[in-house]
């Protein structure tokens, strides 16, 4: 058994404490797990992937271009910019936020909308859940869980082997207590988010 994921996003948005969860609920399972992170200028809004393999033996980190079983999409643009290394029969869960780029280099290019970057996407992964981050996370009154509903979108995969209850172990062991009924909440609708799609 193997499972290979693509978690990106932009600095600032959670993808490395939601891989590093992911990977805590899966070392709880007995799965052997391998992660590595790349920062582009991350501090600065930049991109930042993460790759997370597990198996029963893995050998290396990184994820190559056209194996990833899933890309898990914090936002829109970064999504769409992964997509090369999704495998053909992949999924993609992916927050329908989009952040426009701000570079200097992209004020005179005509900029991507949010529709074309969804249909790029829905035309290279077998399966698209478009999750409701912002939607799902104001209803909860805190914007800063939409990584946690990104995690529950995920858990509800059905080939992600990883048992529910290691992902809220996996949660409560990392945040402060005075968070974690909030976190399992997010967690919770992010899975509904999926399952009921």
């Amino acid at each position: 058994m193997k499972l290979d994921l693509i978690f990106t996003g932009v600095g600032g948005q959670g993808v490395v404490v939601l891989s590093d969860i992911f990977c805590e609920a899966a070392l709880l399972d007995g799965f052997d797990v391998a992660k590595a992170e790349i920062h582009g200028m991350a501090q600065r809004g930049g991109s930042i992937s993460a790759h997370v393999r597990l198996g029963d033996k893995v050998l290396s980190p990184l994820i190559e271009r056209g194996k990833s079983d899933v890309i898990v999409g914090f936002e829109v643009l970064e999504t769409a910019r992964v997509l090369p290394m999704l495998k053909p029969n992949g999924t993609v869960i992916v927050n329908i936020k989009y952040i426009p780029p701000t570079s200097s280099l992209q004020v005179s290019e005509k900029p991507l909308k949010l529709e074309h970057l969804i249909t790029l996407i829905r035309d290279k992964a077998l399966r698209v859940y478009e999750v409701d981050g912002a939607g799902i996370a104001g209803r909860l009154g805190n914007q800063l869980v939409v990584n946690t509903i990104l995690l529950g979108a995920v858990s509800a995969l059905a080939e992600v082997p990883i048992k529910q209850e290691s992902f809220k172990q996996a949660i409560a062991s990392r945040l402060k207590e005075k968070f974690i009924n909030l976190n399992l909440q997010a967690f919770q609708m992010g899975c509904e988010s999926v399952l009921l799609s």
